[in-house]
């Protein structure tokens, strides 16, 4: 366990990734019309959990895959230096897959769920190398467009229409996150001479279809999920979700601008936190209306 502790320390924050997760499973628990919850508490924190550790897993596997070229791109990284140990590290991911699907035996749908992103993930490390760079966050969050389901499937509520737009909505926005904070310059001061090597293999966005490329695809992908979150509003008549949504995509859409105008790896930085609160801040609105609408009824 020491290894695990020593690993979510370093690449799986605690302060950052629970309260992601207790937002994002709080905010797609479905509720009918009065904003009452159909679920019972044990399910919930079943759902908090399950979630937390899915994401985990798929932070340790693409770690695990990813070594050898951490070596050359994250020198200091615990599993390149070995301050981390990968058998242990995987060891421990194999346990509480087996504990995750001990903890669902009681919903079929909720092992199969589990049991399809564990074959997916399985040939996406086997398959991934083989597929151009552009295409990789596409199969890599894969994972962001089940979570709706699989919240579905744990309190027992038929899936819905919205829950498509909302799968949309949070898979949309954690690729364009990805691509937004690592633009780097076409041409500059901050590139070093191995990244401007017109003969290297590329290895970033950025190489490929350049910053401004890479900014303006990003930019269609927020594009992209506030849409489908639009339409979950529109779908479940939550004007504040809707707002909430409308301002943080001004926010967005101002910073892609500067960004395509005059690309810098500092600006793509600030997409770091930006690219996660694009979807925690209209979730977590959510959440407050539809906790102030329980209180009204009662």
């Amino acid at each position: 366990m020491m290894h695990v502790w020593r690993f979510i320390q370093e690449r799986y924050p605690l302060f950052i990734t629970i309260p992601l997760c207790i937002i994002v499973t709080l905010s797609l628990i479905p509720s009918i019309d009065t904003g009452k919850y159909h679920n019972h508490l044990l399910l919930t924190l079943l759902a908090v959990l399950t979630t937390w550790l899915g994401l985990l897993l798929l932070r340790a596997a693409d770690d695990l895959h990813s070594i050898q070229a951490d070596r050359d791109k994250s020198p200091h990284r615990g599993l390149v230096t070995g301050y981390i140990q990968a058998s242990a590290l995987r060891r421990i991911c194999i346990l509480i897959l087996v504990l995750l699907i001990f903890l669902h035996v009681q919903n079929w749908i909720g092992v199969v769920i589990l049991c399809f992103l564990t074959v997916y993930y399985w040939l996406w490390f086997k398959l991934s190398p083989r597929l151009p760079i552009l295409l990789r966050p596409f199969g890599s969050n894969f994972i962001f467009a089940v979570i709706p389901f699989y919240i579905g499937a744990v309190h027992k509520i038929p899936w819905q229409v919205e829950s498509l737009y909302v799968a949309g909505f949070l898979y949309f926005a954690v690729i364009a996150h990805e691509y937004a904070h690592n633009i780097q310059p076409d041409k500059g001061d901050e590139q070093d001479e191995h990244e401007l090597e017109p003969t290297s293999t590329p290895l970033t966005y950025t190489q490929i279809i350049g910053a401004r490329g890479t900014a303006l695809l990003a930019g269609l992908l927020f594009a992209s999920s506030f849409i489908c979150g639009a339409i979950t509003a529109s779908i479940m008549k939550e004007g504040a979700f809707l707002i909430a949504l409308i301002i943080h995509m001004l926010v967005n859409t101002y910073l892609i601008g500067r960004l395509i105008y005059q690309p810098t790896s500092k600006l793509s930085q600030k997409f770091y936190v930006l690219g996660f609160t694009f979807f925690i801040i209209p979730l977590a609105v959510r959440i407050i209306v539809r906790v102030i609408n329980t209180i009204n009824i009662l």
